[in-house]
């Protein structure tokens, strides 16, 4: 026989697994999504524009290409050559603040994401003891 407090702590294992079930697959997804997100916004957003997304601290990152944008805008190519080089410029410079953003977002998804799985592997690997505990009666 058990224990009063291992009961109740059995009793608990068992009443969580379906919220660990839960919170792991809502993390697991939440994270996927947000990484999936972030990689198409990567194609379709400057990095200038990013501030108005949803996750305004990440999106905020795109704030520090502004400076250099505008010192860019006061720049007054002359040559063909210089208007390919000022224009290869900005290209870059929001290529840099694209993947800066796009980093941080992988980044926090893929904590979201392991968490979530962490919490589904856990939930199963508790299973089929909680199984053998039943079958005992405990």
């Amino acid at each position: 026989m058990l224990h009063e407090r291992d009961a109740r702590t059995l009793a608990r294992l068992r009443a969580g697994q379906r919220w660990l079930l839960l919170a792991g697959t809502l993390l697991f997804l939440l994270g996927a999504g947000y990484m999936f997100w972030a990689v198409q916004r990567l194609h379709s957003t400057a990095a200038a524009d990013e501030p108005g997304a949803f996750d305004r601290p990440v999106a905020g990152l795109g704030r520090l290409t502004e400076g250099v944008e505008r010192r860019l805008g006061q720049a007054r190519p002359v040559t063909a050559l210089e208007r390919s080089l000022l224009a290869e410029l900005r290209a870059q410079v929001d290529l840099n603040g694209r993947m800066l953003i796009l980093v941080l977002r992988l980044l926090i998804g893929s904590v979201a994401a392991t968490a979530g799985l962490a919490l589904l592997a856990t939930t199963f690997a508790q299973r089929p003891l909680l199984g053998i505990f039943r079958r005992l009666g405990i």
